[in-house]
């Protein structure tokens, strides 16, 4: 199986067992809206875009990159290949740490700045859109949360 496929049904089963926890939220029908419904929506676009994973990635012919053999004895470096998971679980580490000193929005815009910086390419002209994307992003969430849906978020509000 190809490796998109297979973190696309990891994340789809991962998707039905949330759900399931959603189920057993108790309704005290003193809300327009139950605790569950935002949820059960997320996980809902969560699992299609994860079966669109799958699919592309079992229609996908396989990529020739990478796929030479080495020479004996050679070994793959690691480091290279683990960059991405460790500096996103850093990064979602400092958010989550930040999140109380700083508050949401500006724990989110460094997050985000972070994440695209060191993942992404580093010229001026890229960084500066990873700034944008990072004020856009973030701010647009922290607008829904606070105006469209009511959510008190930590820090100032916009």
């Amino acid at each position: 199986m190809k490796r998109e496929a297979f973190l696309g049904a990891a994340t789809v089963l991962l998707c039905a067992v949330l759900y399931y926890q959603t189920t057993l939220i108790a309704d005290y029908g003193f809300a327009q809206v139950g605790a569950d419904v935002w949820p059960k929506m997320i996980l809902g676009a969560i699992a299609a875009l994860a079966l669109l994973q799958m699919a592309l990635g079992l229609y996908r012919p396989r990529s020739r990159v990478g796929s030479e053999v080495s020479p004996a004895g050679a070994r793959p470096d690691w480091r290279g290949s683990a960059l991405v998971p460790f500096t996103v679980f850093g990064a979602i580490i400092g958010f989550a740490l930040l999140v109380p000193f700083a508050g949401f929005t500006v724990s989110g815009l460094l997050m985000v700045f972070v994440l695209l910086t060191v993942i992404g390419p580093k010229t001026p002209r890229a960084i500066a859109a990873h700034a944008a994307i990072a004020a856009v992003s973030v701010l647009s969430v922290a607008f829904f949360f606070s105006y469209v849906m009511g959510v008190l978020l930590p820090g100032w509000a916009l």
